[in-house]
């Protein structure tokens, strides 16, 4: 009975696929294949055997080239060294193991190394190298590269005239002209020319078909049988007022910023776990995720959107939730896919830059930026200079906090939380961890060492060392005297990238002295740099670590400075800035100026003597209180971002890519094709030295003169609205990206996007008030046969829905659809790692979008869907066409128990009529698949429902097979 209702047959399913020509090596290779050969076999070749095996070697061992496909391919004395998909034979591979040969021969490569081998070589070894090594030298004629079409200034083209009533906006002057270019071309008409004007091309989809396609392209849901019918009688009316009106109230719905948020989220890649080795949790994601939505809500303009995501945290802000909501916006650095657990920390460092420029270039520029990391970019104008150029921009940006696990920058937000019981609590909790360090030091008799001062004499707060982040390596002593808590650390020489970081929420607000304990010898360094960071901005100190502290010996005042509630304090000392000699640190006090110090009070006896006994009972007490008190902490809200290094640096060209094989330094900068050449020299595609160069970065990337930026995202919005990008490969606008079909159309667009405030919501109603838009895809009624792809635009794309939308769907019409979760952490199950984490544990009725998202774990739905792999950057999902995908939509337990929802839903919604079964099936219809049925359909529905028209399991079943069939996965 399902497949009877059907209207159109699986067979008709599959989509039409295009054909574009590339280079060879090129095509073979899917942007997941790349990216496994770029960051997993071509390092371990360049490390370990390019020293003897490449054409740049001194003498090359065995007559074996592995720097070049064909070179491995062919082989060298002992014969081919790779099998594609049989690395069981492949003798690369058994001399990597250490079965026949040994590769390298003074040690095996790790398990994982050999594993990642044995897949590559598993999948047919795709590998880009057409050619020898990198040279360290570029040979790319920047100039030359200017000329490619994607790094010519945008410039805004002169309108077509078309004399066309067909057309309604200018996007339809330049498809319409299209059109009469290639019919004129055409040597393969049998008819006669036919009359200006839409006989050219597919006629206007129906009303029901245009409000089903505009209704799932703004907002992932399908429009209501009222809307259905309303639109419809303002088309009979006034078609393109109609149109418009229908694209307004959609762009005003909340539901399209979480529709095209989840657009963005693809090429942000964003997930809520990291991937790599134990994939960690990233518990704060979700903020970015909201913001994103938020954002496009809000119509947030582009370039701003750019500035945030590259240079959040370095904006200036009017207020505390425009800081929170830049800061949230940087955290786009921090979601790709890193192996945290790397214990080769400057591997680790170089590959989450690697991300980041990767990430960047595919994102914003729609450039293929990853491959540089070892070798002049080999179809494009991208020298390796300019990926380091990029790497010193990154690499002055701190992404990660040291341990053995490393972890990932947050801060704490400013907004979102009650800062009045936070104040209270760090008052109350600094004044129970004083009166219990002045018990403990009066019920010992002792100070904390020979030197130092009693703790019930410290007022203020105090930060020890062994609280404070230590950056480098720092070796704990207790050697000299006077120090704080268990001791002290000292650096000695060569120093580089040492640092101490001290960071408390002060309880109150006012001017507190900020003392550091100094315990001073001659061999101490005289100039360490501190940091300061308080209410009023940043001020650099410098204390002298020879000299004795004034007064009480210990403590060295830094300054006096004024603090705000529930802003972070913060001290850094500087140590790879200090002149020669040690540097030690120690605890920090702030101390409030208004307070004169004064000891705790303890108890006495009468005869005045302290009472052992009463101060141990009253210890007791005031640490249970602790405990209870910290059990109480309310949360300070944090967020995921970066934030620069105290010390910006250019960096090295890494020689063919290796970590430790470095080349001369090259100046932090930019792409230099796409920066218009000034005067005759590049010097405009620089960053200056005052800083990492991220926010000058973000103002580049965001230049209405970058001739990448407004066309790569004017592309996507294009792509997702019409179903093909002008541009077919929207995250590679190089040589072997394909080439714009439209290209004075896209030019138009982007200039239009950027005179218009780089609005997306002007964009998008342009595009949808087209007639291109409105377009039938029935493409027998076009002339145009020597257009099987739909290059011209002579007809739409029938498309099947995303993932998210089938799944939307499903919940909408069963009315589980829970729209009050719109924002907020959604996870279940918050833990440290997300192996273990089952979707189907945790059901959420949420948009699609509010779906936690994990690089191990995905809905069943979303993996036979094609949902987004959160991995790369995902500018054009995968369309597959597979028989999962209807079996799944006949055999889900999730799919049938949506039906039944969605049955006993319609039996007590007005939709229903009890009396007359036939209007209750043409009701049914327009909400599954917003068309009337034909006969043939009312007739197997009423064979189903006729005789029990009130039977919800009979209607379950109408539900189940509207649900499995093509009308509802797919859009005309």
């Amino acid at each position: 009975m399902v497949l009877m209702i059907c209207r159109v047959s699986i067979a008709d399913e599959a989509p039409t696929k295009s054909a574009h020509r590339t280079p060879a090596a090129a095509q073979q290779l899917e942007p997941a294949q790349l990216k496994f050969f770029e960051e997993r076999i071509r390092p371990v070749l360049a490390e370990n055997c390019y020293s003897c095996h490449s054409t740049e070697a001194k003498s090359v061992k065995g007559g074996l080239l592995l720097d070049s496909r064909d070179g491995i391919l062919t082989g060298g004395d002992s014969g081919p060294s790779l099998i594609e998909k049989n690395p069981k034979d492949s003798l690369l591979l058994q001399a990597m193991r250490h079965e026949s040969l040994e590769m390298p021969p003074e040690k095996k490569l790790p398990d994982n190394v050999l594993a990642d081998f044995e897949t590559w070589i598993q999948s047919g070894a795709p590998d880009p190298r057409v050619g020898g090594t990198v040279r360290t030298k570029s040979s790319i004629d920047v100039e030359k590269g200017r000329e490619f079409w994607s790094f010519r200034p945008i410039s805004r083209p002169t309108i077509p005239t078309t004399g066309e009533d067909w057309v309604k906006n200018e996007i339809d002057h330049f498809v319409a002209k299209a059109h009469q270019n290639a019919f004129s071309a055409q040597t393969d008409v049998t008819r006669d020319k036919p009359s200006p004007g839409h006989s050219l091309v597919a006629g206007d989809a129906n009303s029901d078909a245009l409000i089903r396609r505009l209704t799932f392209a703004l907002t992932g849901l399908p429009p209501t049988p009222e809307e259905q019918s309303q639109f419809a009688h303002a088309m009979a009316d006034n078609p393109d007022t109609a149109l418009k009106d229908a694209v307004d109230r959609l762009l005003a719905s909340p539901r399209y910023g979480e529709r095209w948020g989840r657009h963005w989220l693809d090429v942000a890649r964003y997930a809520e776990s990291t991937g790599g080795g134990r994939s960690l949790m990233l518990p704060d994601a979700w903020r970015f995720r909201d913001y994103v939505i938020q954002s496009f809500n809000d119509d947030k303009p582009f370039d701003q959107l750019i500035r945030e995501h590259l240079a959040g945290d370095l904006l200036p802000a009017t207020s505390d939730a425009q800081r929170d909501e830049q800061i949230t916006g940087v955290g786009y650095l921090m979601l790709g896919a890193i192996n945290y657990e790397e214990q080769d920390k400057e591997q680790l460092r170089m590959d989450v830059v690697d991300e980041q420029i990767d990430s960047m270039g595919r994102s914003f520029l729609g450039m293929t930026l990853g491959c540089c990391r070892c070798h002049d970019h080999k179809f494009d104008p991208i020298p390796t200079t300019d990926y380091y150029a990029l790497a010193g921009i990154f690499r002055s940006t701190k992404s990660l906090t040291p341990g053995n696990v490393s972890g990932f920058v947050t801060a704490p937000m400013r907004t979102g939380f009650d800062k009045s019981a936070v104040q209270q609590w760090n008052a109350r909790n600094t004044e129970l961890e004083q009166r219990i360090a002045a018990l403990k030091s009066s019920t010992s008799g002792t100070t904390d060492r020979p030197g130092a001062p009693m703790l019930a004499e410290l007022d203020g707060v105090l930060v020890d060392d062994s609280d404070a982040i230590l950056e480098g390596v720092w070796t704990a002593s207790k050697f000299q005297q006077p120090f704080l808590g268990e001791g002290y650390h000292h650096c000695g020489q060569p120093r580089r990238g040492l640092s101490a970081t001290y960071e408390v929420m002060l309880p109150e607000k006012g001017e507190y002295a900020v003392r550091m304990v100094i315990n001073h010898a001659d061999s101490r360094s005289e100039n360490v740099p501190v940091l300061v960071v308080h209410a009023d901005g940043e001020s650099i100190v410098s204390a002298n670590q020879k000299l004795k502290p004034p007064e009480d010996g210990v403590f060295v005042e830094l300054g006096r400075f004024r603090f705000e509630p529930g802003q972070q304090a913060r001290v850094v000392v500087k140590a790879s800035e200090a002149s020669p000699g040690y540097v030690i640190v120690d605890a920090i006090q702030f101390l409030p100026v208004a307070l004169m110090p004064s000891l705790v009070n303890t108890t006495t006896t009468a005869t005045g003597q302290s009472d052992p006994v009463q101060e141990k009972e009253e210890l007791r007490k005031l640490e249970e209180e602790r405990k209870t008190h910290a059990r109480s902490k309310p949360e300070v809200p944090m967020v995921m971002c970066v934030e620069d290094e105290s010390k910006p640096e250019d960096w090295h060209v890494h020689v063919r890519g290796e970590i430790r094989n470095l080349g001369p330094r090259v100046p932090r900068g930019f792409i230099t094709a796409a920066t218009p050449a000034s005067g005759g020299n590049d010097s405009g595609h620089r960053a200056s030295t005052s800083a990492s160069g991220r926010r000058e970065l973000a103002e580049w990337v965001a230049s209405p003169q970058n001739p990448l930026t407004a066309r790569v995202y004017v592309n996507r919005i294009w792509s997702q609205l019409i179903g093909e990008g002008l541009v077919r490969t929207p995250d590679n606008f190089g040589e072997t990206g394909e080439r714009p079909t439209h290209p004075e159309l896209l030019d138009y667009l982007a200039s239009r996007f950027i005179n218009e405030g780089w609005s997306t919501k002007k964009l998008i109603r342009h595009i949808c008030t087209s007639r291109t838009f409105r377009l039938s895809p029935a493409g027998s009624e076009s002339p145009m046969k020597s257009d099987p792809d739909n290059r011209l635009l002579t007809r739409a794309f029938r498309r099947r829905l995303d993932a998210e939308a089938v799944r939307d769907s499903l919940l909408q019409i069963s009315g589980d659809l829970d729209l009050s979760i719109h924002a907020g952490r959604t996870i279940a199950k918050l833990s440290t790692y997300d192996n273990e984490y089952r979707h189907a544990s945790y059901p959420l009725n949420a948009r699609s979008v509010f779906v936690p998202s994990f690089r191990n774990t995905m809905l069943d739905l979303f993996e036979i869907f094609d949902g987004a792999n959160p991995n790369l950057v995902t500018g054009k999902r995968t369309r597959s066409t597979r028989p999962a995908q209807a079996l799944y939509m006949l055999n889900s337990p999730f799919v049938i128990e949506q039906a039944k929802h969605a049955a006993r839903e319609f039996l007590k919604s007005e939709h229903f009529d009890g009396e007359k079964a036939e209007v209750s099936i043409q009701i049914a219809w327009r909400i599954c698949v917003s068309r009337e049925p034909t006969s043939e359909e009312i007739n197997a529905a009423l064979s189903v429902v006729g005789e029990e028209p009130k039977s919800a399991d009979a209607w379950a079943e109408v539900f189940h097979a509207l649900f499995a069939s093509v009308d509802f996965r797919y859009l005309d």
